[in-house]
């Protein structure tokens, strides 16, 4: 991975990332704390509806528990007979001034064992007769209460309340001295002081905030905006409530909006037999819209803080990179071997500093490497003139013994060519150049054969074959002389006697000299019939070191006890060296089979 990719993913895990965790923790901590905060309060707020509402319900419970334990009221259900018209009117006015006379009191229905009902109301009520008293569900449980109230709610029992919001009590009259069941007392009330109540607590919120009054089986009895009265809870809720419970509240979608319900358990166990609760349904639009203003301007915070953050990341840090990254990519030219680059600096901070070392680095590199060039180019000369040297003493000393004797002969005419012949050989390795033209070099080979032969008559014969558009090819001199040398002398070795003895030619060495043309390449080969190069010393000849130049005694030692000679070492190297690694010599040689000599050089033309 990159430098540039693992400043960006730093950039992402230990500045971004935090931020972003941040914010959504700052987020989400504000949403707890705001519905926890709501909870507490929306507690107090129910508990204190509740009391208003126990405070409702028993004023009521006391009002209908006092007008019936009247005597008047007692006396009405003592006859067994029937009432007769004056009677019932009388009874009449006495139901209106005792039950009715309370401004909550929607009816009153009194009803005895003899199945005699004494009925009054406000206008639209229905009254009820005993039969179908008897045929209400909680008929058999009034009884059983025994004169304790057994409360209705609104819409408990559509069929029978209808849609009007009334609260219904039924309770068994007692006798006030014996306490004998003396008949059974219906009442309903209109409550509008609960409208009040939840109008007080709701605006004192907000007029978003619903309140309810919900039974155990969660019908929904009153509803302070008239909507959803007769309807269940459940069906307007995604989640669960607990309608039992003291105090539960939760975050939840009501009729598709998220809202806070809570719940509060009425007990209203001494004023009757009910099961009521108080269900309150706040927006979270509501609740939240000011910290949603908070969590804003946190966001904005936030983002200007990246800004700023990826501000300092383009201008500073991913200046530094790109720096950095440029002199990444310079370092690799300088690899290549482009010591020509160099690394500009603008600024005036460390960064130009380390531009400075580059480049002087750089620089020094390039100097040195100059520097070893030309001590390189000292050592190639050094060699070729100690090649020179090693040809001279040896060569010229057996060249002019076989002159002297031709001339102790009086064969004139060959001590004149052989002197030509030499002249030829000298004039070439006393020239100036380092390279000369591939037809020079021929020449200086074949007078250096044609000397060897006269010197080892009938040891060898030789063929040189170059074609007439490769003889302008420039070559380094001395480069094939070697290579003859070597064989004629190694290659060659126990077959003077041989040919001397007058055996066929298959005795008699043979030479070839042959250079061909490819792409952009010239290969001369120098090829003998041998007695070749054994295969430890093929092996140690391939593996020698490069830096043949170096003169170590100990490097050439082996080859010289092979007797393989320096000749072919220093051609493959000064190759190597002048003309670089694509170029060079190949070697492949078996016991018994002769040698071949691949050089390698490239195809141009002399000047």
């Amino acid at each position: 991975m990159n430098l540039r990719k693992k400043m960006f993913l730093g950039f992402m895990a230990f500045i971004v990332a935090p931020l972003f965790v941040l914010g959504t923790i700052t987020y989400l901590l504000s949403q707890n704390i705001i519905q926890q905060n709501y909870a507490e309060q929306s507690a107090f707020t129910l508990k204190a509806v509740g009391r208003n509402i126990t405070y409702v319900l028993k004023e009521a419970n006391y009002f209908s528990q006092a007008s019936m334990q009247r005597e008047d009221i007692q006396r009405m259900l003592g006859f067994k007979d029937g009432v007769d018209a004056v009677t019932l009117t009388e009874y009449d006015r006495l139901l209106q001034r005792t039950f009715l006379s309370y401004t909550p009191a929607y009816s009153v229905t009194l009803f005895d064992f003899e199945r005699q009902s004494f009925s009054q109301g406000k206008i639209g009520y229905r009254q009820l007769s005993f039969a179908e008293l008897a045929k209400l569900p909680v008929f058999g449980e009034v009884m059983a209460l025994n004169g304790v109230p057994r409360w209705i709610g609104p819409h408990e029992f559509g069929n029978w309340t209808g849609n009007k919001p009334l609260f219904t009590m039924i309770r068994v009259i007692n006798d006030t001295y014996t306490l004998d069941n003396r008949g059974i007392l219906l009442q309903q009330f209109q409550f509008s002081e609960l409208n009040r109540i939840f109008n007080y607590f709701g605006t004192s919120h907000s007029n978003d905030v619903r309140f309810m009054i919900v039974n155990q089986d969660g019908l929904i009895m009153v509803d302070n905006k008239d909507k959803l009265s007769g309807q269940a809870l459940s069906s307007h809720i995604d989640g669960s409530i607990h309608l039992g419970r003291e105090y539960e509240s939760g975050r939840m979608k009501f009729d598709g909006v998220e809202s806070i319900v809570s719940v509060h358990h009425l007990d209203l166990d001494e004023f009757g037999k009910m099961n009521w609760s108080v269900v309150s349904v706040t927006p979270w639009a509501y609740l939240s819209g000011r910290s949603i203003q908070v969590i804003q301007w946190i966001g904005a915070i936030t983002i200007l803080s990246l800004l700023s953050a990826l501000l300092f990341n383009m201008l500073f840090v991913g200046h530094v990179i790109r720096f950095i990254l440029y002199i990444v990519n310079s370092m690799k030219k300088v690899e290549i071997g482009d010591l020509g680059i160099r690394v500009e600096a603008k600024s005036k901070d460390e960064t130009s500093a380390l531009a400075r070392g580059f480049n002087s680095l750089v620089e020094r590199i390039s100097t040195l490497l100059e520097d070893v060039k030309r001590e390189q180019e000292r050592k190639n000369k050094a060699e070729l003139m100690l090649m020179q040297a090693q040809i001279k003493p040896h060569f010229l000393f057996n060249t002019l013994e076989s002159i002297n004797a031709l001339a102790a002969q009086n064969e004139g005419r060959k001590v004149s060519r052989m002197v030509q012949r030499l002249g030829t050989i000298l004039r070439v390795s006393f020239y100036h150049k380092e390279e000369i033209p591939l037809s020079m070099e021929i020449d200086h080979v074949r007078n250096y054969l044609e000397i060897q032969k006269y010197r080892f008559e009938d040891l060898f014969e030789y063929e040189i074959d170059v074609p007439p558009a490769l003889i302008s090819t420039p070559i380094l001199k001395l480069t094939l002389q070697p290579l003859l040398e070597n064989s004629i002398q190694h290659g060659f070795e126990g077959m003077e006697s041989s040919a001397g003895d007058g055996d066929s030619d298959r005795q008699k060495g043979y030479l070839w000299i042959t250079a061909e043309e490819t792409e952009d390449a010239v290969v001369l080969w120098v090829q003998d019939n041998g007695a070749g190069i054994p295969d430890d010393v093929l092996l140690r000849l391939h593996g020698t070191p490069g830096s043949r130049s170096s003169g170590s005694a100990e490097a050439e030692a082996p080859l010289r006890e092979e007797r393989v000679g320096l000749g072919i070492p220093n051609v493959a190297d000064r190759l190597r060296i002048h003309y670089g690694s694509r170029y060079g010599m190949m070697i492949c040689s078996r016991p018994g089979f002769g040698t071949v000599i691949r050089c390698t050089i490239p195809k141009r033309t002399t000047g």
